[in-house]
C-alpha cells in the first residue's frame, strides 16, 4: 500500500503541499486524476490522501466537504498552508499575444481573470482537472500557440517555459490542504485545530443555540461554512474549524452541549493547526 494518495499529475499545487507537509519518497505515493479518486483511494491503495479544502480567493473545495460529510470514517490528521503562484507557461518564445489556447484548472482560470482579459482576449481558455495535466497537455502540442497556467516546477517538469510570471489578479492567494485517514486520531500538540460538522434542528435561533456555547467558553472559531445536505431543500450542514484539541476540557463540554442542540453532530478530527507561510 501506498503511503499518501494525491491530485496529479506531478507540478500540482497538491504535490505541492504533499511535499511541504512530509518528505515522503516518490515511489510511496501515488497521483489519481480527481479529488474523489484520492478520497476513495484512502484505507484500500493509499494509507493517507491529501486535497484541498479551501482557497483564500475562491473559498471552500465544494466535492472535499460533501465527501468529509458523508464518509464517516475519515478523520483529518492534518493539514498545510501554501501560497499560490500562477504564471503563463509556453514553448518556442512565445509572447501573450500569439496565444490562441489556453488550458488550466478552472480556479486557476479564475484566479488570472484581470491578466487574461488583458493580454489574452482572444485566447481560448479550456479547463484541465488540474494546473499539470494542463501543463503536460500543452508540452504534448507541437503548436507556439498552446499555453498553460501552471507552477514553476510543473514548468520544469514538463520542458515548457515561464512565458510571464505571477499573473495572478491578487497576491494574497492561499490554499489550505488536509490530510485524510481512516479513524486515526492525533495526540495532542503545542497548538490544535478540530473540524466538526453538524446539522442543526428548524426552529428559530437554531444556529445561535448551536454557536453560543462556543462564545461561552471562550473558544475560537477560525472557520464557519455551509453546505447544502443533499437531502432535503433549505436543509443545510455546517462545518467548523475551532482552535484546540479534542481531548482539551473545554472542548469535550463544549461539544457535549453542541450535540444536544444538534440533529447530528460529527468530529473529523483534531490536528495541528498550519502555520501560515510567509509571501
Amino acid at each position: 500500500m501506498y503511503k499518501m494518495g494525491y491530485l496529479g499529475p506531478p507540478g500540482t499545487f497538491t504535490e505541492e503541499a504533499l511535499l511541504k507537509y512530509k518528505n515522503i519518497p516518490k515511489e510511496e505515493t501515488k497521483e489519481y486524476k480527481t479529488i474523489s479518486e484520492v478520497i476513495g483511494a484512502i484505507g484500500r491503495e493509499v494509507e493517507a490522501g491529501i486535497v484541498p479544502v479551501e482557497n483564500s480567493l475562491e473559498g471552500s473545495v465544494n466535492i472535499t466537504l460533501d465527501i468529509l460529510a458523508r464518509e464517516s470514517n475519515l478523520v483529518i490528521t492534518g493539514e498545510v498552508i501554501i501560497p499560490v503562484f500562477h504564471h503563463l507557461l509556453g514553448k518556442g518564445g512565445v509572447r501573450p499575444q500569439g496565444i490562441r489556447y489556453l488550458y488550466s484548472h478552472p480556479q486557476a482560470v479564475a484566479q488570472c481573470r484581470i491578466f487574461i482579459e488583458k493580454h489574452l482576449p482572444r485566447a481560448e481558455a479550456e479547463v484541465t482537472l488540474s494546473t499539470a495535466q494542463a501543463a503536460r497537455f500543452v508540452s504534448e502540442k507541437n503548436d507556439e500557440t498552446f499555453a498553460a497556467i501552471g507552477t514553476r516546477r510543473a514548468a520544469e517538469l514538463y520542458g515548457l517555459e515561464v512565458i510571464e510570471e505571477n499573473i495572478h489578479d491578487y497576491d494574497c492567494n492561499f490554499t489550505r490542504f488536509i490530510v485524510l485517514s481512516l479513524g486515526r486520531e492525533n495526540q495532542p500538540s503545542a497548538r490544535d485545530k478540530t473540524s466538526l460538522v453538524f446539522g442543526i434542528k428548524d426552529g428559530p435561533g437554531a444556529l445561535y443555540q448551536v454557536l453560543k456555547e462556543f462564545a461561552l467558553r471562550h473558544l475560537n472559531l477560525t472557520r464557519i461554512e455551509s453546505r447544502p445536505s443533499k437531502r432535503n431543500f433549505g436543509d443545510y450542514l455546517f462545518f467548523v474549524d475551532l482552535q484546540g484539541h479534542l481531548t482539551d476540557p473545554g472542548v469535550k463540554e463544549t461539544l457535549e452541549a453542541v450535540e444536544e442542540n444538534t440533529v447530528f453532530l460529527r468530529v473529523l478530527g483534531s490536528y495541528p493547526e498550519a502555520e501560515m507561510p510567509l509571501l
